[in-house]
């Protein structure tokens, strides 16, 4: 006899696929806040070199000014308080330092701008750092809207299929008479057709915006690449055999 919905949900992936959903929409907020706050610190690093550069002046002609070295410590001083603060992100990405991981988020030529040795910190390697930045938030934003999409699109999925798991667990008790129960199985058919082409669709839209975000990233540890497909076939599965045993009492 069916046990309601616990027996149907714990076979099927769709209760671990909404667990790792929500966990990488929290990962990814993280990294967002991350940048936000690098990106926020950048802002006060010019003022300070500045002061530097106009006191420099004063020093004698042997002086050589610290402003470029100056500039890039506290550049990669703000990285390392924010970004690499970050708790997953060494485990995530395996980087430990910020020039190794500027190289990989922003790109090779911003990090040796960083190291190039010039005389004097510029404006437009701070505008390459603050355009670097505020891609990384885009890129997470984007993600993060997917991946929030997904989580909303799992929790309606698994509703619906907690109301049909209950009617069918009703109808395998033998709560209703023979014939409302075939009305029942009719209508419980048509329902799991219908979840199954708008999970379709709602797939192939997916599809078009980032799947490998999915299928071999934030899935990679399912049986499965599509748990919510998974999910109402598990439920497929479920209605067939109580809908045989229907009619096996009617002969």
């Amino acid at each position: 006899m069916v046990q309601s919905r616990s027996l149907l949900f714990n076979r099927s992936s769709l209760s671990n696929a909404e667990q790792l959903v929500s966990n990488e929409e929290s990962l990814v907020q993280a990294e967002i806040d991350a940048f936000k706050d690098f990106l926020d610190q950048l802002e006060e690093i010019p003022s300070h070199l500045d002061r530097t550069e106009n006191e420099s002046v004063h020093d004698t002609i042997q002086s050589r000014s610290p402003s470029s070295h100056m500039f890039s410590s506290a550049v990669q001083e703000a990285y390392r308080e924010t970004v690499l603060a970050v708790d997953h992100w060494e485990d995530e990405y395996g980087e430990n330092t910020a020039l190794e991981s500027i190289t990989n988020e922003f790109s090779p030529e911003v990090a040796a701008g960083l190291t190039g040795g010039s005389t004097m910190w510029s404006h437009p390697l701070l505008d390459q750092l603050r355009h670097a930045s505020e891609e990384a938030i885009k890129t997470r934003q984007q993600s993060y809207s997917l991946i929030a999409k997904e989580r909303q699109q799992l929790k309606k999925l698994q509703r619906s299929l907690d109301d049909i798991g209950e009617e069918l667990a009703a109808i395998e008790r033998r709560e209703f008479a023979f014939d409302e129960c075939t009305d029942r199985l009719t209508s419980i058919q048509q329902q799991l057709d219908t979840l199954t082409a708008d999970q379709q669709s709602y797939l192939r839209q997916r599809n078009r915006s980032n799947e490998d975000l999915f299928t071999t990233y934030v899935y990679a540890d399912l049986d499965t690449e599509y748990p919510g497909l998974a999910a109402i076939a598990t439920t497929y599965q479920l209605y067939d055999r109580i809908e045989l045993r229907h009619w096996a009492r009617a002969s």
